[in-house]
């Protein structure tokens, strides 16, 4: 799995050929030590002030799914062969996510209505039935194996308890196509070699903002704020479910790798429980 452990940052100020003095910083990251992320920040800054000062425009945006996510690892699970099998991070709005090696999971959004009908009838339980009749056909004719699906609050989740997927692999990515897997998503799951399924709420569900500060929070200050919002995100969490189980499909076999990420996931995500989902 492509998630960095060791992060950081990289700063300068550069003046265009039209004498604009601009601010610039750079991300470096690194599995393996701060060190090496200090000289990739470095490197990419490097690359940065030779674009401006030769008049050339700078990238726009962060580029989803073509680098790193830049997450706080929260907890790592070892599968049975003692390699990494799942790695909880927290995201740039502060819910937890868990990314997995082998254990595949597929986020699927029901249809957007059109505006008017959406004020009268809201999402549609017609749409639902039919997204839902979709997902067992697809998952009935393009595997034998066993997978678990949920409602959740924009959609379904599918998870594949057995068989075990490749992230990027034909197999894996033919399948998420199949199902109606956001094409990003899909080409995150590739770039970071792992699937992930977010575990807690979105913070705007549960009447909360976002962090007020992003990963790594290195000062005092910076990691005090963001533990007070933390404490008051875990709290509201609380009333509040990430998906619904709803039913299995192809069987209930379950892989002894994935086991403990589908027991992880149902607590985390309060599944089992009669909750608003979040």
């Amino acid at each position: 799995m492509n998630i960095p452990r060791h992060w950081a940052r990289a700063t300068a100020d550069v003046r265009d050929p039209g004498g604009r003095e601009l601010e610039l910083a750079a991300w470096g990251w690194s599995a393996a030590n701060r060190g090496e992320a200090e000289r990739k920040a470095r490197e990419r800054l490097d690359a940065m002030i030779a674009r401006v000062r030769q008049g050339a425009p700078l990238p726009h945006g962060y580029g989803y799914g073509t680098r790193a996510l830049r997450e706080e690892i929260v907890q790592e699970l070892a599968g049975p062969d003692g390699a990494a099998a799942g790695i909880v991070t927290r995201n740039g709005y502060g819910a937890l996510v868990l990314n997995t090696a082998r254990t595949m999971f597929v986020d699927v959004d029901l249809p957007e209505p059109p505006g008017a009908l959406r004020r009268l009838f809201g999402g549609g339980a017609g749409a639902e039935a039919e997204v839902l009749g979709r997902l067992r056909q697809t998952l009935h004719a393009h595997s034998i194996g066993s997978f678990r699906v949920y409602r959740t609050a924009a959609g379904f989740r599918v998870l594949a308890t057995d068989p075990l997927f490749t992230p990027g692999s034909p197999e894996a990515e033919g399948l998420m196509i199949a199902l109606g897997a956001d094409p990003a998503f899909v080409k995150l799951c590739r770039a970071q070699q792992s699937f992930r399924a977010r575990l807690t709420p979105k913070p705007w569900r549960c009447e909360r903002r976002p962090p007020p500060s992003q990963h790594p929070r290195e000062d005092p200050g910076t990691r005090q704020a963001f533990a007070t919002w933390l404490a008051d995100y875990d709290a509201v969490c609380r009333t509040k479910a990430t998906c619904r189980f709803v039913e299995a499909v192809g069987g209930t076999r379950v892989h002894r790798e994935a086991a403990p990420l589908l027991d992880l996931h149902d607590r985390a995500t309060r599944a089992g429980e009669p909750l608003p989902l979040a």
